[in-house]
């Protein structure tokens, strides 16, 4: 048998709107629940399938005390109403629950109760409540035994939804802590590797400014170094040419004194002696001028012939005198030697003699004087063996003033000769020459069994151009009527020296080949626009051939190898390319060598092996006859770390490089 159940006070209030406890379902659930009714009874009117859900919500309802089993019957013996009207009666009761039996006997008790009896009508009250109490009873015994089936059913389905619903509670909490636990671990593992990095890129940073401090010291000290160097240097200098001033000024003051003494004396003698010796001296005076003035063509003839033989080339002169003073000479002015084709011009050539017969064989003269001549340079090599090999003439001494070369050649400066004779034959000479533009140019040569030269020279800006000075410059070799072979060969060059050796030949055209090597050259004069410190090293071999001796070295071709130690590049920071921060404008390098060849005005630079403290780079570098750049390095990292190889593109001139990536 089901229970019966209405609604109680509770679930009246919440039906008619009083209270908002229940959700949608349950509520509406609940206002289908009318009068007196059986759960089976409710259950039934839903569909098949949802019948379940609606048990196990009406037991929801019961067991939150919406519903209540209603009584079989009031105090007074009748059946309670079955009707919606009753809920009215039911609100009145306010809270009331089963056992309300006893609240009624209670309310008796304490003559709270609102109805007011005769005295007549006590035992008839007595006796419906003692009724109501029985049948309270009675009914609750009988629930207890005789609860349904269902109604345990419903209880089960309770007890599983609880549970399947904490189940899912559980589970959902696992999955909150287990999530909130990964998060957790992922950003303990953000923070750990963004500490690492930082820590990294401090590290590095570190490093690099310490490598810049060592190096910028390391540079000062180089600085300090030098300027003390040149310091001492310009005062070694400043006092020796002190020294050489006061020697000058001494001198000066002396040669003034001596002059002054010499004046006084000829102003002495010539008070006393001149009357007597222009007694003296007029009438051969005389006679010496008409011999000046008188033209001796047959003498010039003579002289042409003799000149002649001796050179082995033809020889015209202009005129020819004789003068007594300062000493008796012969005088040939205007005189050509050679053919059209290479004519040396001699503005006055004087031969010291006593008589006036002298063109004999052998030629004999106190005294050979050349002034200002002008002499191919193949011309003056033939002449030099022509004397130098045959017994032909004799002089005491050979003087030439204002030698130049012709054919164009003015690079040298106008030299002085001095030559002495042996048996006929010319054995040895020694000259000297200077100008502002040409520089300072020293010679000897001396006769054994050859020619031997030794030479001495500065201040050549005209022979590798003014960019790039010579300084002190050195020669020796032997010489022939054919060819210089030069065996030993050396020169300043921006604070560096150049020596070797070679062979310069005049026969069919000038040539020029020889070996040479450099040694601590300062790149930075050298290259201005692309060291900004270092010297440079290094072997060549040199070879050329021209029309005239000036175009040697503009047409020469080099082939060798370089090194540096120790230099600064101008123009780029490769560490700073590396890792993509700009360009720079210096890079220190431990060395830096390759190949060289210079062809056609050419310069080619190959196999470039660059190698810093951190980085290496490699490429080519060539400059065209303009000396407009292109090239390419490839720079790379010396250690293994976050930065990659680059590329960098070169161009730009000799004078200003332009690197980019």
């Amino acid at each position: 048998m089901s229970n019966v159940y209405t609604k109680s006070p509770k679930g009246s209030r919440e039906a008619t709107g009083r209270t908002h406890e229940l959700p949608e379902d349950l509520l509406a659930l609940l206002k289908s629940c009318k009068g007196r009714f059986t759960v089976d009874a409710i259950a039934a009117q839903a569909e098949p399938e949802a019948r379940a859900k609606v048990a196990a919500d009406m037991a929801t309802l019961i067991a939150e005390g919406y519903l209540r089993e209603a009584p079989a019957a009031w105090p007074d013996g009748s059946l309670p109403p079955e009707d919606e009207e009753a809920e009215g009666a039911e609100d009145a009761v306010e809270g009331e629950e089963p056992g309300a039996e006893e609240a009624a006997t209670s309310s008796e008790d304490s003559g709270e109760s609102g109805v007011v009896l005769a005295d007549d009508a006590a035992p008839v009250v007595d006796d419906a409540a003692e009724r109501l109490r029985a049948e309270v009873a009675r009914r609750r015994g009988q629930r207890d035994e005789s609860t349904s089936e269902l109604v345990k059913q419903i209880d089960e389905a309770a007890r599983l939804k609880a549970e399947e619903k904490a189940a899912r509670e559980a589970a959902e909490r696992a999955r909150r802590e287990a999530e909130e636990e990964a998060r957790r671990q992922a950003e303990e593992q953000a923070r750990q590797a963004a500490e690492e990095q930082a820590r990294r890129e401090a590290e590095e940073e570190a490093r690099r400014q310490a490598a810049e401090k060592a190096q910028r010291e390391a540079e000062e000290a180089r600085l300090r170094a030098e300027e003390e160097r040149k310091r001492k240097a310009a005062e070694k200098k400043a006092r020796e040419e002190a020294k050489e001033k006061a020697r000058l000024e001494e001198e000066e003051r002396d040669r003034q004194a001596i002059q002054e003494r010499l004046r006084k004396r000829r102003e002495k003698q010539r008070k006393v002696i001149l009357p007597t010796v222009l007694g003296l001296l007029l009438p051969p005076l005389l006679g010496a001028g008409f011999l000046q003035v008188y033209s001796f063509e047959g003498k010039r003839a003579e002289f042409e012939k003799a000149a002649g033989d001796v050179l082995a080339v033809p020889v015209k002169a202009g005129s020819a005198r004789f003068w007594f003073a300062p000493s008796p000479q012969w005088r040939f002015d205007d005189v050509r030697i050679g053919t059209d084709a290479g004519t040396a011009h001699i503005a006055r050539i004087s031969l010291g003699s006593s008589a006036l017969g002298v063109f004999g064989a052998p030629l004999l003269f106190e005294s050979i004087g050349i002034d200002q001549p002008q002499l191919p340079p193949a011309m003056a090599l033939k002449a030099l063996a022509g004397v130098s090999e045959q017994e032909s003439l004799k002089a005491g001494e050979l003087r030439v003033t204002g030698l130049v070369f012709a054919a164009g050649q003015k690079d040298l400066p106008p030299l002085n000769l001095k030559a002495a004779f042996a048996d006929g034959r010319l054995t040895a000479i020694s000259g000297q020459g200077e100008d502002a533009e040409a520089g300072r140019i020293g010679f000897e040569l001396k006769r054994a069994d050859a020619w031997h030269l030794t030479l001495n020279a500065s201040q050549l800006r005209w022979l590798l151009g003014p960019e790039v000075p010579l300084g002190e410059v050195t020669v020796s070799g032997r010489l022939a009527s054919e060819d210089l072979q030069i065996s030993e060969f050396a020169a300043g060059l921006l604070a560096g020296e150049i020596k070797g050796d070679g062979r310069l030949s005049w026969q069919d055209g000038w040539r020029l080949s020889g070996k040479l090597k450099a040694k601590s050259i300062d790149a930075a004069k050298l290259a201005r626009g692309w060291f900004r410190d270092g010297y440079v090293g290094g072997e060549l071999l040199l070879v050329s051939q021209a029309a005239t001796p000036k175009e040697l070295l503009p047409r020469a071709s080099l082939s060798g190898s370089f090194a540096m130690e120790r230099g600064a590049l101008a123009g780029v920071d490769m560490d700073k390319a590396l890792q993509d921060r700009g360009m720079g404008d210096e890079t220190r390098f431990e060395s830096l060598g390759g190949n060289l060849a210079v062809e056609s005005q050419r310069i080619e630079l190959s196999a470039l092996n660059l190698v810093a403290a951190d980085l290496k780079a490699s490429g080519a570098l060539s400059f065209d006859a303009a000396r407009n750049a292109s090239g390419r390095l490839t720079v790379e990292a010396r250690s293994t770390g976050a930065r990659r190889g680059v590329n960098l593109k070169i161009s730009g001139t000799l004078a200003a490089p332009n690197y980019q990536r």
